[in-house]
């Protein structure tokens, strides 16, 4: 902390006597309480001046002027000096003082060289510089002044006190300290200014940044948008070159010489539709097999429906009904059902299983578009045996949430040439190598009650009865149409 201009506190009974004599220090504490009481004795001498004044002026003279021999080397004295009455000699009164200038200015040393360090522009190191002048003059002058004797020290403190010899010096020293200190501030200041500006700077450059990034941003989600619209315009394209070419796959498979030798689904559902109106014949449920009827469909896994009545006729009528009550359903179905000369033409299971796979092709048409085909040309045409052409009609149903497949039981016995095994062989292979919910319709006539009871144990089929004899006779006693003649 930089000196002041006043000076230091003064502090006589605090600087010890060289020789401790006992009435020297009476005398310099007598002549404290005199003088601490001067000011009232000075009013007191003026009652009668001219007999009191000469005696008091010469005893305060003698008492300001009192030869003290103490130590320069007195304890420091308080920072902040604490008002005291001026009832000190002056020789006192330099020493201390002296010795708490030396205080103050070896705790501005420091200061100051830490100033210098933290601040080494050319005018900091003019007024350290200029601060060092003054303290070695103001040492200078405080040497010769210890140097003195105790003559010279007594002439001195009349002529020469504390304020005519060394305040000046005293004072230009805290001049130049508190001049050191206001530069110390204004570097402080700059300091800080600077920060501020780097401040200021480093924010635009970083609302800079941040614009940059906005803008950045910004164009991402152009890009983004654009790319996007780009993807889904090659998705479109894609996913209509694919259609495309699922399309021409799938014409070109309908198109193979595979299927010349079978009729169109339309013609045989056709055929047996005229057989029905033909007969005249209907069919009817009983309450119980319709609920199992309903059961039935909605069971979540491969389930068989045989038909059991008292004549293949009336089982065929119902099977003809039931397709056209799922077609009105917009259900997938598809069916083996005989056609106009089926007889003439020999088969196999394994036509009848092609049969199913042309039919599954042109009903799934839409579906198998929609996803990537589940055959290929090849594999129709590698195929020779009934697993392979169920493996393939299980893959074509596959893109089928579930499905129903008719089976006329006179197209089964005629390409089987009434041999059950077969059948039944080929049954198992519908219902356990199908995937999904697939549901298989015919009669109990071509598969035998022990099939069927093997069936009903497994919980793999329900069995729903149609038709009665009188139902039947009813048919047969229809009145014949009679011919009228026309007389002429």
């Amino acid at each position: 902390m930089a000196p002041t201009a006043t000076s230091p506190s003064t502090n006589v009974g605090a600087v010890p006597h060289r020789s401790g004599a006992k009435a020297r220090l009476w005398f310099t504490g007598l002549s404290e309480k005199l003088l601490y009481y001067g000011n009232i004795f000075d009013v007191l001498a003026q009652h009668h001046p001219e007999y009191v004044a000469l005696a008091w002026g010469t005893l305060k003279c003698l008492l300001v002027v009192s030869v003290s021999s103490t130590s320069p080397f007195s304890p420091l004295p308080e920072t902040h000096p604490v008002t005291k009455p001026q009832a000190v000699t002056n020789h006192a009164t330099t020493a201390s003082k002296l010795s708490a200038s030396i205080s103050h200015i070896a705790d501005l040393l420091p200061q100051h060289a830490f100033h210098l360090i933290l601040y080494p522009t050319r005018e900091m190191q003019t007024a350290v510089a200029r601060l060092y002048a003054c303290i070695l003059k103001f040492f200078l002058s405080a040497l010769q002044w210890y140097r003195d004797s105790r003559a010279t020290h007594a002439f001195k403190s009349i002529f020469q006190p504390w304020d005519i010899r060394f305040r000046g010096e005293y004072e230009a020293v805290a001049a130049t300290a508190q001049q050191v200190g206001r530069l110390a501030d204004v570097a402080l200041k700059a300091e800080v200014r600077d920060i501020r500006s780097e401040v200021v700077r480093g924010r635009e450059d970083w609302e800079s940044v941040m614009r940059e990034m906005s803008e950045l941003r910004k164009e991402n989600q152009r890009m983004q948008s654009s790319i996007l619209c780009m993807h889904q315009e090659i998705r479109l394209d894609l996913a209509s070159q694919r259609v495309t070419l699922s399309r021409v796959h799938l014409n070109q498979m309908l198109t193979l010489p595979l299927w010349d030798s079978f009729p169109t689904s339309g013609e045989s559902l056709q055929f047996c539709r005229s057989i029905r109106r033909r007969r005249g014949e209907r069919t009817r449920l009983p309450l119980p097999d319709v609920r199992k009827l309903e059961a039935w469909s909605s069971r979540g896994d491969n389930a068989v429906l045989l038909i059991d009545t008292y004549s293949s006729s009336v089982a065929k009528t119902f099977m003809v009904d039931l397709i056209d009550l799922i077609l009105h359903s917009h259900l997938p179905i598809i069916w083996a059902l005989r056609y106009a000369n089926y007889r003439d033409r020999s088969m196999s299971v394994t036509d009848i299983a092609r049969t199913l796979v042309l039919q599954t092709m042109q009903a799934g048409a839409d579906r198998l578009l929609n996803n990537p085909f589940p055959v290929t040309v090849e594999q129709l045409r590698g195929a020779a045996g009934l697993d392979e052409w169920i493996a393939i009609l299980s893959r074509l149903l596959s893109s089928m949430d579930h499905a129903f497949i008719m089976l006329d039981a006179d197209l089964l016995t005629h390409a089987t040439a009434y041999e059950r095994g077969q059948v039944l062989g080929m049954l198992d292979l519908l219902r356990s190598k199908l995937s999904g919910n697939v549901k298989i319709v015919t009669s109990t006539s071509c598969v035998g009650p022990s099939y069927v009871r093997e069936l009903e144990d497994l919980d793999a089929c329900i069995r729903v009865q149609t038709g009665n004899a009188e139902d039947w006779r009813k048919t047969r006693r229809q009145r014949r149409p009679v011919m009228r003649y026309r007389k002429w």
